[in-house]
């Protein structure tokens, strides 16, 4: 799972990269060429990562509610569900949320009152619904409000693993998928709302649901892997990324390969080796840091690197400075990973805090204080 993070952060900083670039760039001509480039052809759509992280996401957190329905496994404290959720993720997205709203006054010159309302609404992840666009204050945490949106209704959405007929389970998440689908195309027309909530998303989720459901009943947790499924890989990515390139067949056949991509990830015999490299799976890891503060990297870093390599056919261009600000990104997030992320993947790191807050509560009470006048 972290090897398939691992390419969908590496397409959204592609994305913002190559949006950077051509926006900053001095030379006319990039910018017609950013448009027939092979590179950025496929960076114009890496935004289409942020769609395969809710995939994973559906399959993570479908495992214990399926393996509950599915495998006798005990049922999933609700309780610890989403204090879990609470303790992993907000301490990050707050600190990220206020170090970005003091940047924009500093920085970009805005003032606070123009903003207070936008950092009202995302800290409580509700910019999305209440103005319909992409907040100036973290413009990232669009998707992390649909991530939180899926977190409140996992547990009703999983009661779908509660059919025992395996055949009608599975038709019935993939009739859901086909339903939305079919929805989509006349509920997000005119509505800037519900095209940011998870109605136009919840199939990718459901597609993690249906990889969950196979992963536990037909692969019994350990896939069997082949050369088979490499090649259904090296097939299957490229196509992936050809039917991005229209509207119609990214709407109804992207899940569909995205499906397909991901059992060759879990079943291919190479492409298994490549996802769970450790250097791939160390920087998939750390993508949540990434993702929340890799633009500002870009922004930083690509003001002194840009002009580098400036005139060279733009693939190549692209491609190094991808290499010179992604690992300026690695770096810097990975060590904001490292101090702020990294401490909260411990389960029970908000219980030792209180801990350590009431023993030196308990130390000054106990502590006599000095007389002053003595």
């Amino acid at each position: 799972m972290d090897g398939l993070r691992f390419v969908a952060i590496g397409m959204v900083i592609l994305f913002h990269l190559n949006a950077y670039l051509t926006a900053k760039t001095t030379l006319p001509q990039y910018a017609s060429l950013a448009r027939s480039d092979w590179l950025a052809k496929i960076a114009v759509v890496g935004f289409r990562g942020v769609e395969l992280f809710f995939v994973i996401s559906g399959f993570i957190l479908a495992l214990p509610f399926a393996a509950h329905h599915l495998k006798g496994a005990p049922p999933v404290n609700l309780r610890n569900y989403y204090l879990r959720r609470l303790t992993r993720l907000e301490p990050p997205y707050f600190v990220t949320v206020f170090v970005l709203f003091a940047l924009a006054l500093w920085v970009q010159g805005k003032t606070a009152a123009a903003l207070y309302p936008h950092l009202a609404a995302s800290l409580c992840y509700l910019h999305n619904l209440i103005y319909g666009a992409q907040s100036p204050v973290i413009g990232v945490a669009w998707s992390l409000e649909i991530e939180v949106q899926f977190y409140v209704f996992v547990p009703l959405l999983t009661l779908l693993f509660a059919v025992r007929n395996q055949r009608m389970r599975r038709l019935s998440m993939v009739g859901l998928t086909l339903t939305i689908l079919s929805a989509q195309a006349f509920l997000l027309k005119d509505s800037p709302r519900l095209s940011l909530s998870i109605l136009a998303y919840l199939q990718f989720f459901l597609i993690g649901f249906l990889l969950a459901e196979i992963f536990l009943t037909d692969w019994k947790g350990s896939p069997q892997r082949s050369l088979y499924w490499d090649l259904v890989a090296v097939t299957g990515w490229p196509l992936l990324f050809v039917a991005l390139r229209s509207e119609t067949l990214t709407h109804w056949l992207f899940p569909c390969l995205v499906f397909i991509v991901y059992c060759a990830a879990f079943r291919g015999l190479l492409i298994n080796r490549f996802f769970s490299n450790p250097w791939i799976t160390a920087i998939g890891g750390m993508c949540y840091s990434i993702y929340l503060v890799h633009y500002e990297v870009i922004s930083a870093v690509g003001r002194f690197t840009r002009r580098f390599s400036e005139g060279s056919p733009y693939w190549i261009y692209l491609l190094i400075q991808l290499v010179l600000v992604g690992s300026s990104i690695v770096g810097i997030c990975g060590l904001y990973f490292v101090i702020l992320e990294k401490p909260c993947m411990s389960t029970n790191w908000s219980r030792s805090l209180l801990n350590i807050c009431q023993c030196v509560f308990r130390a000054r009470r106990s502590t006599p204080r000095t007389n002053v006048a003595s």
